[in-house]
């Protein structure tokens, strides 16, 4: 039977309906001589047993002659059918065939010009039809892979463009001066500073994004003492703002890589501060049962437009270019702890009312298999 996957699939087809075919026929010829030489045998009492000379001479019964006849024109008709099943396979095997075939050749022709070109015409109720409709559900999803894939280029290549292009706009101001004064230096030197800084900042960011857990490094710590440094180091963004971030996290271990699961936080707390309304609050609470940790994250801000929410996990992307240029940010804060939870086999759920409320869900397991 291996060997038999070195043919093609209708070659393999006509020999496995050529040897149920031979089963068959063999069983009905044995078992049509069986019956024949049962009814047409001659009784032991109509024989003759003189053995004189004069019987000899004589010719078998004619009952024998009868059951040797039908024996070989069964074994001649057997074959013959045998012969012609194998042919009349063949030919059914191939008509069957022939529309996966044509779903074939139709494959063969889609080149990279056309990558996403749909399987059209395949409109019958059978396996064709829906191995047709499977290939161009999987079209479909590559097709908005790619197109993520080069949105996301095209984003990451504007972000870091953004800064290179104010580094070189710095310096070829300062070339025009032919004396620029020691001042004119250290203000070029400050803005290339920032500029740099954010580079970095970006590309640490998109490392973390394809960056694998280390498992050697994962452990157990206190979710308490994580937020107190969170809010530690947001404490600036949030008295501008004037925003009371409260924790209600008590006995609450969490598992995982420590600094990523921090970056993951402080990334969903510091949006929390962000888009905070003036002189409200951010609460952050935690419950475990015996297999999850749940933390939530709630503001009383400016909220997400239900029709955005499917989206906010987009690398760069952003509800309203203009207020998040204004409140700063490279957009990648929310696909960064997106990604460092389900690296940890997490959840992460948002939901979100205009003008009334944000709140975060990260649901994680107690112990992570990594």
């Amino acid at each position: 039977m291996i060997l038999l996957h070195k043919f093609p699939l209708r070659l393999r087809l006509t020999i496995l309906t050529t040897v149920v075919l031979t089963t068959i026929c063999v069983l009905l010829t044995a078992s049509s001589v069986f019956t024949a030489q049962k009814m047409y045998s001659v009784p032991a009492e109509d024989y003759n047993f003189n053995t004189s000379p004069s019987n000899l001479s004589k010719e078998p019964p004619a009952t024998d002659r009868i059951n040797n006849n039908f024996t070989y024109a069964s074994v001649v008709y057997m074959f013959i059918m045998i012969v012609l099943g194998t042919a009349a396979s063949y030919f059914v095997t191939g008509k069957t065939l022939k529309p996966v075939a044509e779903l074939t050749k139709r494959i063969e022709t889609i080149d990279e010009n056309k990558l996403f070109q749909r399987l059209e015409g395949f409109d019958t109720n059978d396996e064709v039809a829906r191995l047709a409709a499977s290939f161009n559900h999987m079209i479909l999803k590559l097709e908005k892979s790619f197109n993520h894939q080069k949105q996301f280029a095209a984003n990451a290549a504007h972000e870091l463009k953004t800064p290179l292009a104010g580094i070189i706009a710095n310096i070829e101001v300062l070339q025009l001066d032919k004396n620029p004064s020691v001042q004119e230096y250290k203000e070029v030197l400050d803005d290339t500073l920032t500029n740099a800084q954010r580079l970095s900042t970006l590309v640490y960011d998109l490392l973390k994004m394809n960056n694998a857990i280390n498992a050697d490094i994962c452990e157990s710590f206190d979710a308490k003492d994580m937020f107190e440094d969170i809010i530690l180091a947001l404490s600036e963004n949030s008295k501008v703002k004037n925003v009371r971030i409260k924790t209600n996290i008590s006995d609450i271990m969490l598992f995982g890589e420590k600094m990523l699961l921090q970056r993951a936080f402080l990334n969903l707390v510091q949006n929390a501060v962000k888009y905070n309304k003036l002189n409200e609050e951010v609460v952050v609470t935690a419950a475990q049962n015996d297999d999850f940790v749940t933390v939530n994250i709630k503001d009383n801000g400016i909220g997400i437009p239900e029709e955005e929410l499917e989206n906010i996990f987009e690398p760069f992307y952003r509800i309203d270019a203009s207020r998040s240029r204004e409140l700063g940010g490279s957009g990648l804060g929310l696909s960064i702890a997106k990604t460092i939870i389900e690296k940890h086999n997490g959840e992460i759920l948002f939901e979100s009312e205009m003008d009334v409320f944000t709140k975060v869900t990260v649901i994680l397991p107690k112990l992570t298999v990594i």
